[in-house]
């Protein structure tokens, strides 16, 4: 359990909703600054209760994405050191993990035993027995993933291996119930022509919002406006599968478990922040996706940064994704050229904009840089974790906005912030890859079960 450290938080930068302005220091009284401070650490208190309740997990309140103990965790370590460096033996992946021998023999032989991996050729002796290679078993069975996004939805189909085979899009509209059979029905007429003989074992899925894991339902969505959406029922009727349901932002952190680089495998605390329409945070502790309670963990894109900030989704005011998320970033942009009668652009647009020079465009990446860091050191004061992962079109820019980022973490109370790794996601729509090993890891709770099933019309 990585120390969580309790201090006084930076000064937050001043940006005006209708122009551009440096970040300068605030005209707070000293007062004001004491009200702020202490309401910042008692928000950083309750995050470090939290986590200090994780360290002795109690079932009806934290748990980990569809897993019971620590094996799971590390099956999904392994699957996805065996899946880059196939062929691999078991002292390899000793090496690689820092595991004892028997640790990596017992995890390896459950995985052979459940079909995932399969022994191959044997390697050369240095002495004693020679070594056998380790293969993913990569069409044991299928997996679909589906991110549910704000403008638009991704669904796919993906091999054991985490490769996707089939991917395809249509945009989020209409009534949610309305919306998601039509989704199951674009999913079925893929699986029906394109993989009418595959095994399919799970479905992941994630979206944004508050998730009811025990029922796999969306409780509220504020950027989605969806509230008591059935998710997992109505694709589990549809598709005849088991459906597993998650936070995007949740899935997005566990997306680096599964495609992240292997030179992190290390790596014990991730943050990961998503920035899309809205912006979301997921936590790997000891390598382990903390997804909290019932209903959740680590939303912190609705902590407030400014009490008197703009009304945000949620009903509160001055949440972080008001001024960090794709959203802000554009409607920043937009409130001066809207002024000049230009027309209007997206998030990608607006970076290859500021890539190429227009400086209104460069001002508005920057500033939210200026907030995205602002935000992101506050986490790191309380949280302190390894790796700071960002996902979303915002990485786009990343030679812009690497700078800025860094420079916020710079504090007293952040020892060698230099040694902070920051970098983007893995893999693009980290919260669709996601779903692949959120299938898979729930998947392993019920791998002795002797049958897969198959996806067919309902």
């Amino acid at each position: 359990m990585p120390t969580a450290t309790l201090g006084q938080p930076p000064d937050f930068c001043t940006i005006s909703s209708d122009r551009f302005i440096a970040p300068k220091s605030p005209s707070w009284s000293p007062a004001e600054k004491r009200l702020r401070a202490v309401r910042l650490s008692a928000a950083l208190a309750r995050v470090y209760y939290r986590l200090q309740q994780m360290s002795e997990p109690r079932s009806k309140e934290v748990r980990m994405v569809g897993v019971n103990d620590i094996r799971d965790i590390n099956q999904t370590v392994f699957l996805h050191l065996i899946r880059e460096k196939q062929p691999i033996s078991r002292a390899d992946i000793a090496k690689i993990t820092g595991l004892r021998a028997g640790t990596v023999s017992t995890i390896v032989n459950r995985l052979i035993k459940n079909g995932f991996v399969y022994e191959g050729t044997e390697g050369p002796s240095s002495g004693g027995r020679p070594p056998k290679y380790l293969y993913i078993n990569s069409e044991s069975f299928y997996v679909l993933a589906i991110d549910i996004g704000v403008t638009d939805s991704v669904y796919a189909v993906s091999d054991f291996n985490g490769r996707i085979l089939q991917q395809r899009s249509m945009l989020t509209e209409g009534e949610p119930t309305k919306f998601l059979n039509s989704l199951a029905d674009a999913i079925e007429d893929m699986v029906s022509k394109q993989f009418p003989r595959a095994r399919f074992a799970a479905v992941g899925v994630s979206l944004p919002g508050l998730i009811d894991r025990e029922t796999g339902s969306i409780v509220s969505s504020p950027n989605l406006e969806w509230n008591g959406v059935a998710v997992r029922e109505i694709l589990q009727g549809r598709l005849k599968l088991p459906v597993f349901v998650e936070n995007d932002a949740n899935a997005a952190a566990f997306s680096e478990l599964w495609y992240g680089p292997l030179d992190e495998a290390s790596i014990q605390t991730l943050l990961f922040v998503l920035v899309v329409e809205g912006l979301g945070t997921g936590l790997i502790i000891n390598r382990e996706l903390r997804v909290g309670p019932r209903f959740g963990l680590g939303g912190f894109g609705h902590m407030s940064i400014d009490p008197n900030g703009e009304l945000c989704s949620c009903g509160r005011r001055g949440c972080w994704e008001t001024f960090a998320s794709e959203r802000a970033t554009v409607e920043r942009f937009h409130r001066v050229t809207a002024k000049q009668g230009l027309p209007f652009v997206g998030i990608q647009e607006l970076i290859a904009r500021a890539k190429n020079g227009d400086q209104m465009a460069l001002e508005s990446i920057k500033i939210t840089a200026e907030y995205l860091g602002e935000g992101i050191s506050n986490l790191v004061h309380g949280l302190y974790p390894e790796a700071v992962v960002i996902g979303g079109n915002i990485t786009a820019a990343w030679s812009i906005i690497e700078p800025i980022l860094r420079a916020r973490l710079r504090s007293k109370y952040v020892v060698h912030p230099e040694q902070i790794l920051i970098r983007p996601a893995s893999v693009q729509r980290p919260s669709l890859f996601g779903a692949i090993p959120i299938a898979l890891q729930n998947y392993f709770k019920s791998a002795s079960s002797p049958h897969t099933l198959t996806a067919t019309k309902a």
